[in-house]
């Protein structure tokens, strides 16, 4: 009777051999996905601002028009924006100043949805860091007004990115 190895094992070559780099751990374009090496050097964060939100935008979408990489779609950044879509219109609804327990859990799980698309697209990366997503999400809490205002934030930042002409 054969005997099997009890670990998974992810080295498939392709066939090519490991001089060749086929397969997934060979794979040139995943191994380069490390991002725009032109983004600008990581700021402190500063919380949003209620008068000042829109002018944070309108930064953020300048600095990323200015790196070698360009702008992401306008498709993509418009689906980052429709994970709190939804959410946004059912905590705008609730009478409750604080969200509640489930609110917050989904907005963990828009803020791991971001990691995961951040983690497949360099572009979307360079989004998520030069707008501060993370920080931004991490300062909501269970304050319902600063999850409003973050949902306005993304608002901006879709729409400056249109006006400053992001891609279709």
């Amino acid at each position: 009777m054969a005997q099997y190895g009890s670990g998974y094992n992810n080295n498939y070559s392709g066939g090519r051999g490991p001089s060749n780099r086929g397969g997934y751990n060979g794979n040139r374009e995943y191994d380069n996905r490390q991002g725009n090496n032109n983004a600008a050097p990581a700021r402190p964060h500063v919380p949003l601002d209620g008068k000042k939100y829109v002018d944070t935008a309108e930064t953020v979408i300048q600095a990323l028009r200015g790196n070698k990489g360009g702008l992401l779609t306008t498709s993509k950044i418009r689906n980052l924006l429709s994970m709190i879509s939804s959410l946004y219109d059912e905590v705008r609804r609730e009478r409750a100043d604080k969200l509640s327990e489930d609110d917050q859990s989904r907005i963990q799980y828009i803020r791991l949805h971001f990691a995961y698309e951040a983690g497949r697209d360099p572009k979307v990366k360079d989004f998520v860091t030069e707008a501060d997503i993370f920080a931004h999400v991490k300062d909501i809490g269970d304050s319902k007004e600063k999850f409003l205002l973050f949902c306005k934030y993304m608002e901006a930042l879709v729409a400056y990115h249109r006006f400053y002409g992001g891609k279709e």
